[in-house]
């Protein structure tokens, strides 16, 4: 038979890459964590700026027109 060779087959394979694949996985997670992470700040940074701008705005209403004239 062609196959005689590969008795162990898949499962061989499947139990020999077992820490390969969970080192794999913690690093799928870990870069999602860290996008998350990154995206929060993204989002508090803008959310901040536009909070700033508001208050700009509110508190030194002049400086707007001055500046579209």
């Amino acid at each position: 038979m062609m196959f005689e060779e590969y008795e162990m087959g898949i499962h061989y394979n499947h139990k020999s890459k077992a820490g390969d694949r969970k080192m794999q996985k913690q690093l799928k997670l870990k870069m999602k964590a860290e996008a998350r992470k990154q995206k929060k700040l993204e989002k508090e940074t803008a959310d901040e700026e536009e909070e700033m701008r508001k208050l700009e705005e509110l508190t030194r209403p002049d400086s707007q027109n001055s500046e579209k004239s």
